[in-house]
């Protein structure tokens, strides 16, 4: 559905991205991830139309957004980081100004307005100022402003930047609901909310693409990181030592500290279901016990950190 091919952008011969090619396809939910300033609010800017790139192109459905920016956007709606809204306008005049402004049919508009407002659980607020209302709303009422029309593709700028945690679960259901109808691309430099939300991953830093992974991808990377943890008594160090590396000979002891229940041990296997197996079938035989059991996750920030 979007190619996005070669793309750059300079500020005063600074590249703020640089030469980035990725694809979204139809019904995905893909998440743009990076540190603040790792050029993601310039992509989507780039992206919808926003700002001219230095270089590269991007086809929407096998057209330039540059070439034809006004059909382009057309099969776009757009929630930045802070949603366009005008305060002292109620919550349904507003949808019915942008609405005209997007050139929906006089006849189909109050159908349309009906039908974002309940996508978005707002039909309670509609005769509500919209400077009267939370963020979480105001968040609400940009993807709905962004929906009218029901554009193809669907890009939203930090969608849960500010909000609490039940608007974030909020958030994140209302856009895993979207990906039914729509292609929806999202920034934000929350990346373990969005690990939960998107189906593929692209990891920006210092402008250059540094990951394109798919959700199975991208947890096989973080499975590279994550830890057994096992208490075991019974035997000395160096003997527990000797009994866990004979149950696996690519098993790396990354730590070993003894407290006052037995000796904890942080383990790397590169057969987590087989080396726990053994490990319950022998313990006993080797007079030990296992006070507890459990991984030690790394988390998506800490994978994206450890290999900037």
């Amino acid at each position: 559905m979007i190619e996005v091919k070669n793309l750059t952008k300079y500020y005063n011969q600074v590249a703020a991205i640089e030469n980035l090619n990725f694809t979204l396809a139809k019904g995905e939910i893909i998440g743009l991830l990076g540190l603040n300033g790792s050029g993601k609010t310039t992509t989507l800017r780039i992206l919808t139309g926003f700002l001219i790139p230095s270089e590269g192109e991007i086809l929407i459905n096998g057209i330039s957004n540059f070439s034809d920016p006004i059909g382009t956007k057309r099969l776009m709606g757009y929630l930045p980081e802070s949603p366009p809204l005008y305060e002292d306008m109620k919550m349904e005049d507003y949808f019915l100004h942008v609405a005209r402004l997007k050139g929906i049919p006089n006849d189909k508009i109050p159908s349309e307005i009906e039908r974002v407002m309940q996508k978005t659980n707002l039909t309670e607020k509609r005769k509500t100022l919209l400077g009267h209302v939370s963020l979480g709303y105001r968040k609400r009422a940009g993807i709905a402003q962004a929906l009218l029309g029901n554009p193809q593709v669907i890009v939203m700028d930090e969608p849960i930047s500010g909000l609490d945690p039940k608007q974030i679960m909020d958030m994140r259901n209302l856009i895993t609901g979207l990906k039914k109808e729509h292609t929806v691309f999202i920034s934000s430099h929350i990346l373990s909310e969005l690990h939960k939300t998107c189906d593929r991953f692209l990891f920006l830093h210092e402008g250059k693409l540094r990951y394109n992974l798919t959700r199975d991808a991208l947890d096989k990377e973080l499975s590279k990181y994550s830890y057994l943890e096992i208490n075991l008594e019974g035997n000395s160090k160096d003997n527990i030592i000797s009994y866990l590396k004979s149950l696996d000979q690519t098993l790396e002891i990354k730590n070993a500290e003894e407290d006052t229940i037995g000796i904890t041990f942080t383990l790397k296997t590169n057969n987590e279901r087989e080396f726990k197996d053994k490990l319950f079938e022998t313990f006993k035989k080797n007079n030990l016990s296992i006070n507890t059991i459990k991984r030690q996750e790394v988390t998506l920030e800490q994978m994206f950190l450890t290999n900037l």
